[in-house]
This record gives C-alpha cells, sequence and structure tokens, in this order.
C-alpha cells in the first residue's frame, strides 16, 4: 500500500519542488524518474532511513523511530551554510551534496503531511523527495556538462518553434527563452547521446522518445570516471532504479527517429 501511494505521490512531490524552475528543468528529470515511480519494496525500505532525526526535525513528531536511522557511514560530514554539520551523501564534480541539499523545504514537508495517511507513509514521501532532489542535481548537473563537452549549440529556430508551439498553454506572459533554450538543449543532449551510445527507448507523455540506455551508459561513464559518486548505498540504490530494466513502453528500433524534436 505504501509503495503504490509513494509512487502516485511521485509526480505530486517533483512539480511541488520544481514549479518556479519553469518546465525546462523539469522534463528531463522528471521523465527519468517516471520510469521508476513504483519502487520495489527493498528499494522503499533502504529509502525510508535515508535521513536522519535532525534533517527531518519539522516532522519528527510524525515519522517513526525506525525511520530515522543515521545515513550510511560511507557518508562523510560537512558544514551547512547555517553552521550545523550535515552528512555527505554524493559529490557531482568534486563538490559535495549534503543531506541538507536535498532535503525538502517547510513548504513541501506540510504539503507531505497534508497528504499521508500516516507516520509511515510521509517518512518515506520525504524519502522519495529527497531521493527525488539528488536524482536531479545529478542529472540536470551531468547533462549541462555533457552539452558542453560535447560542443554542442543551441539551435535558435528549435528555440522559436518550441516558443511558438506551446504559446497558448502557457501563460500570458509566454514561453521563456530559458525554458524554450533549456528543452531545445535537452533534446539536443539526447539525440547526441542515443547517437554516441545507442540502448532502449522508451515512450513516455512527457518524452514519446527516452533513450534511457543511453542515460544509463552516459551516467555510468560520468560515475565510473569519479564525476560523480553516491556515498549512501540506499541512496544510490534509489538513483539507479529507474534505469533497470525491464522498461515498460519500449519502442522497436523502427519507430526510434532523433531527426526532429518530438514537439514538432
Amino acid at each position: 500500500m505504501i509503495i503504490r501511494m509513494v509512487g502516485s505521490q511521485l509526480f505530486s512531490i517533483s512539480n511541488l519542488t520544481m514549479a518556479k524552475r519553469g518546465v525546462g528543468r523539469a522534463t528531463a528529470i522528471g521523465a527519468l524518474l517516471s520510469l521508476g515511480s513504483v519502487f520495489g519494496t527493498a528499494t522503499i525500505a533502504q529509502a525510508s532511513v535515508l535521513a536522519p532525526t535532525s534533517t527531518f526535525q519539522s516532522a519528527s513528531t510524525l515519522a517513526p523511530s525506525s525511520a530515522s536511522e543515521p545515513l550510511s557511514e560511507s557518508s562523510q560530514s560537512s558544514e551547512s551554510s547555517d553552521g550545523e554539520p550535515s552528512a555527505v551523501v554524493a559529490t557531482l564534480f568534486d563538490k559535495p551534496i549534503t543531506a541538507k541539499d536535498i532535503t525538502p523545504n517547510d513548504e513541501v514537508l506540510a504539503e507531505m503531511a497534508s497528504q499521508a495517511n500516516s507516520s509511515e507513509e510521509q517518512n518515506a514521501m520525504m524519502a522519495l523527495a529527497s531521493l527525488t532532489k539528488l536524482s536531479e542535481l545529478i542529472i540536470e548537473g551531468v547533462l549541462d556538462h555533457y552539452f558542453v563537452q560535447n560542443n554542442l549549440a543551441v539551435d535558435a529556430a528549435l528555440v522559436e518553434k518550441f516558443k511558438t508551439k506551446f504559446a497558448g498553454s502557457a501563460s500570458e506572459d509566454g514561453i521563456s527563452d530559458d525554458v524554450a533554450k533549456r528543452q531545445v538543449m535537452i533534446f539536443l543532449a539526447e539525440k547526441h547521446m542515443y547517437n554516441t551510445y545507442g540502448g532502449e527507448v522508451v515512450f513516455r507523455q512527457s518524452n514519446p522518445q527516452l533513450p534511457v540506455g543511453a542515460y544509463y551508459k552516459m551516467l555510468k561513464n560520468y560515475e565510473q570516471t569519479g564525476k560523480f559518486t553516491i556515498l549512501d548505498k540506499g541512496l544510490a540504490d534509489g538513483f539507479w532504479t529507474p534505469f533497470t530494466p525491464p522498461y515498460q513502453y519500449e519502442l522497436a528500433e523502427d519507430n526510434i527517429n532523433f531527426a526532429q524534436p518530438w514537439w514538432l
């Protein structure tokens, strides 16, 4: 029951934490995380103990004691901006990502409290939100680096076509240049990834051609070369879960075509 509930909360949590950033940053991570929207029992069990009690103090009265175990011994510690120590759960391009960095803010915690039917559900939602944030930081950071390293450039014509295509569904101010450029950048990076690595491509409502196999190979390459490291085993297992086959809605090779974006 908890697994189904947590899976159903994935998009509401993702949308809440990313709403102010715009769809430009939400699409890549949202589509990837939707691959693992229903986590296995072991992954949820690991995720529910990722956060130390001090991380979620504002919700400590709702969380069972079994859900407030410390991060694994492999996690290091760093000092947060308010001077309090915070466990380092990952590194990205030699910069630490701490437990505090991926902790839901008060607004998200309040939303979880209103949605959860029990303390156990809320604790699992908090852990999933932290995993979502960590995945966002790593995947979006790697995408930015991959785009630059491969000398890719945003196509101005595609930016204008994206803005025109979605003008009717945007606010009265229209689609911003930043959002449109981000969408074009993601498409061009994914196209390059698929041409480089191949692999499985799946259909997702937010991305009809998501090159999950290419993402896996690219991310593994970044991990193996030390560009990012996830120090906590529970978080690492959760991060890689969406990339684990079998996949739903896998496309036949004959139906894969990255000649132009799906939205044209």
